[in-house]
C-alpha cells in the first residue's frame, strides 16, 4: 500500500509528490495513484492545543493585513462617488460601515444585516431596516440615509448621462417611513436580483457628514440645471471632495480609534447590535509589503487573499482557517472571434482575421490541447480546472444550480480535433494544416512577458499546436503592448483569466460580458448563437438560438435557473474560452489564536473577515491564553 503524503495545513498543496510532479517526471500512473490523497478539514485541527475560546470579552486586538490598495490610510477618500472607486478597494470602510444585506455569491443566498425584511409588491420592493442600528455618534440609521445616497446617484446621472437610466433596476424610490424604503423598478425584476445587485455594499452616506456635508452636496446636485456648464462643475467638485477623516462616522461593529499612514485601528462600538457577540476589543488593519510573509511570521492574525502561495511558503504558514474561499479565477485559452465592427469594439484598423473565428477550429484546438500537460507547465499555485468550461466554480456546481452532466469536457482527442479541422475546410499534408488556398494554418499567441502563467501556458500551447500541425507564433510582450494588442485583436489566442466565483460572474453584464466582448471581439449583445437544443447532448439533431443579453435579462426578471443552465450550455458549446487552470485566491485566520465558526456561505464570501464580526450567527473569538 502506498502512503499518501498529506499537507501540513488545509491548503491543497502537497508536501510530497503531486499529480503535477508526476506528470512532469513521467511517473507511471502518478495521477491515478494520488487520486485518493486529497485533504479535508478546516485547517485548524489541534491548532489551539485544546484551549477553549474565551467566554467573555478580553482586551485583545485582531489584526489583518491591508490587501485592497496601497493607500495612506490617514489620507484616503471617504466619498463613495469618487470616480476611482477608492472606497471599494480600501479595507477600513468594510470595518466601520455595515451593509443592508450580504449576498453570498457562490451559494446564491441573501442574509440581512441592517435590513431585516423585504417584500415584493406591484413592481416595487419594500426593504425594511432594523431600528437597532445607530451611527457612531448615536444617531439612528434610517431609510433617509439610503435615499440621500440615491438622490446623489440619480442627480449625477441626470447631469452626466441624461439619456440613460441612473440605475439598471431602480426607476424611483421613496422613504415610506424612518425604517422602510420602497424601490420602484423599471421592470418586473426578481427580488433577489434587485437586492443582490442594486443595494449599496455599505451604508456609508450620512446626510450631515462632512463640510460641506453630503446633504449640502445633494442639494447642489439636485437644484442645479442639469444641462448647464455649472452642473458638470458641481459633479466634478463633488467627486474630488472627501469628508475629512475626523468627520467620518460609521455604523459598524468598530469605530475609528486611531489612524496613521500604515495602521487603521477600530475599537468596539458598544451600541452595535452584535457587540455582545464580540469577545475582543480592537480590530486593526496594517500595511505590509508582503502580506503572506506577515502572516507566516505571525505579525498579523489574518490576510484576506493571496493564498495559496508556493508550496514551500505554504508549509511554513501557521495552522489556519481558510476564509474568502470562493473568489477563484480560471485561466483560459481565450479565443478571438474577429468581430471588429460592433458599436463597443475597441479596435482601430484591425488587420488580423483570426482562424479561431470558426467554432470548429476552436473546438479542434481544445481537443488537441493536453490540458494536464499545460497545467504541469505553469507555476505550482495553480490547480487543474476539472469542470467542463462553464464560467462557474465547483461550489456553484455543487450547490445544484447547474447540472453539467453531458457537457463537453474537450478531453485530449487528436483524431476528433483533426476531423473538426477537416470539417472547417483544412487539409493536413506532411503534418501541417493548410487552408483552401494552400496557405499554412497559422495561430498568433500573445502573452504578457512579466506574467509567468501566461508565458508558461502559451509555451505549452505553442508546442502542442505545432505538434498538431499549426504554424504558431508566440509574442511575449510588455504590459502596455499586450494591453493594446489584445484590445486591437492582434491575436488568435491569449491566455487570460476571469472570475469563476458565482452566478453573478456569469450574469454581470456591465462588467464581465462588456469586458470580454473586447477581448474575444464578439458582439454578445446583438448576436444570436445557434447551439444544440438538447442541453447535455452536443450531438442533438435540432438546434436553438440564444442571445446572451436576453438570457441574462430573463434570469433577472424570472429568477429561473433555466437561464443559468442555458448560458452555461451556450458557453460550453460556443467556447469563447477553454478553461484550463484555476487560481484560488483565499485568505486565512490564524487558528492557533482564533476560533472561527460560521456558515459555509459566509466563510466562502470574499470579505468574510468583516462579516464574521457583523452578524450574530458567526464567531471570531480569541482562545484563552
Amino acid at each position: 500500500m502506498t502512503a499518501c503524503m498529506m499537507p501540513t495545513n488545509d491548503n491543497s498543496q502537497w508536501s510530497g509528490i503531486t499529480r503535477r510532479t508526476a506528470l512532469k517526471s513521467g511517473v507511471a500512473g502518478g495521477v491515478a495513484a494520488l487520486a485518493g490523497c486529497s485533504s479535508g478539514g478546516n485547517g485548524n485541527e489541534g491548532a489551539a492545543d485544546d484551549r477553549e475560546p474565551v467566554e467573555e470579552r478580553v482586551d485583545r486586538r485582531f489584526t489583518k493585513a491591508l490587501h485592497r490598495g496601497t493607500y495612506d490610510m490617514d489620507n484616503a477618500s471617504w466619498n463613495p462617488f469618487d470616480p476611482a472607486n477608492s472606497m471599494n478597494n480600501f479595507d477600513p470602510p468594510g470595518l466601520i460601515f455595515d451593509p443592508p444585506i450580504i449576498y453570498h455569491e457562490s451559494h446564491d443566498e441573501l442574509q440581512g444585516v441592517i435590513a431585516n425584511d423585504w417584500e415584493e409588491e406591484d413592481g416595487s420592493i419594500l426593504v425594511e431596516l432594523s431600528d437597532e442600528w445607530t451611527w457612531h455618534n448615536g444617531d439612528p440609521v434610517t431609510a433617509h440615509d439610503l435615499t440621500t445616497r440615491r438622490d446623489i446617484e440619480f442627480a449625477i446621472s441626470d447631469i452626466t448621462s441624461p439619456d440613460s437610466n441612473a440605475n439598471t433596476y431602480i426607476q424611483d424610490y421613496e422613504a415610506v417611513d424612518d425604517y422602510a424604503i420602497r424601490y420602484h423598478l423599471h421592470d418586473d425584476f426578481t427580488m433577489k436580483s434587485v437586492l443582490a445587485n442594486a443595494l449599496p455594499a455599505m451604508v456609508s452616506v450620512k446626510e450631515d457628514t462632512g463640510n460641506p456635508s453630503f446633504g449640502e452636496w445633494r442639494d447642489d446636485l439636485v437644484d442645479v440645471d442639469p444641462e448647464s456648464d455649472e452642473a458638470s462643475q458641481v459633479v466634478s467638485d463633488f467627486q474630488e471632495w472627501s469628508p475629512e477623516l475626523d468627520e467620518v462616522v460609521g455604523n459598524g461593529p468598530f469605530q475609528i480609534k486611531d489612524v496613521t499612514d500604515s495602521v487603521f485601528v477600530g475599537e468596539i462600538y458598544e451600541d452595535h447590535p452584535n457587540a455582545d457577540n464580540l469577545y475582543f476589543t480592537e480590530f486593526a488593519i496594517e500595511q505590509h509589503d508582503d502580506q503572506v510573509l506577515a502572516f507566516m511570521e505571525e505579525s498579523v492574525d489574518a490576510i484576506a487573499l493571496n493564498l495559496p502561495a508556493s508550496p514551500d511558503v505554504m508549509d511554513q504558514l501557521p495552522p489556519h482557517h481558510e476564509i474568502n474561499r470562493d473568489y477563484n479565477h480560471a485561466w483560459s485559452v481565450l479565443f478571438n472571434f474577429g468581430n471588429y465592427d460592433f458599436p463597443d469594439s475597441p479596435t482601430e484598423n484591425p488587420s488580423n482575421q483570426p482562424i479561431t473565428a470558426d467554432r470548429r477550429v476552436r473546438h479542434a484546438i481544445a481537443y488537441a490541447i493536453d490540458k494536464e500537460r499545460l497545467w504541469s507547465s505553469v507555476p505550482q499555485v495553480y490547480d487543474l480546472y476539472e469542470l467542463p468550461s462553464t464560467f462557474l466554480n465547483e461550489t456553484a456546481v455543487d450547490e445544484g444550480i447547474v447540472d453539467v452532466e453531458g457537457y463537453d469536457e474537450y478531453a485530449l482527442d487528436r483524431d476528433k480535433a483533426a476531423s473538426l479541422m477537416e470539417e472547417a475546410g483544412y487539409q493536413r499534408d506532411d503534418g501541417q494544416w493548410y487552408d483552401e488556398d494552400d496557405e499554412e494554418a497559422q495561430l498568433v499567441l500573445y502573452a504578457q512577458s512579466d506574467t509567468s502563467v501566461q508565458v508558461d501556458a502559451l509555451d505549452a500551447v505553442q508546442s502542442e499546436m505545432e505538434d498538431f500541425g499549426f504554424d504558431v507564433s508566440l509574442e511575449a510582450v510588455d504590459q502596455a503592448t499586450y494591453g493594446e494588442a489584445r484590445l486591437n485583436g492582434d491575436h488568435d489566442i491569449i491566455f487570460d483569466n476571469h472570475p469563476v466565483f458565482s452566478i453573478r460572474g456569469l450574469t454581470w453584464v456591465d462588467f464581465v460580458w462588456a469586458w470580454f466582448s473586447q477581448l474575444n471581439h464578439a458582439d454578445y449583445e446583438n448576436t444570436n448563437w445557434e447551439i444544440p437544443a438538447e442541453i447535455g447532448n452536443s450531438d442533438a439533431s435540432s438546434t436553438m438560438e440564444l442571445n446572451v443579453w436576453n438570457q441574462i435579462e430573463q434570469l433577472h426578471l424570472t429568477g429561473d435557473n433555466e437561464y443559468i443552465q442555458n448560458l452555461t450550455w451556450w458557453y460550453n458549446q460556443v467556447l469563447p474560452m477553454y478553461n484550463c487552470v484555476i487560481a484560488a485566491d483565499y485568505g486565512a485566520i490564524n487558528a492557533t489564536d482564533w476560533h472561527v465558526d460560521a456558515s459555509e456561505a459566509l466563510i466562502d464570501n470574499r470579505t468574510a473577515e468583516f462579516y464574521l464580526t457583523k452578524v450574530s450567527d458567526a464567531e471570531l473569538i480569541p482562545y484563552e491564553e
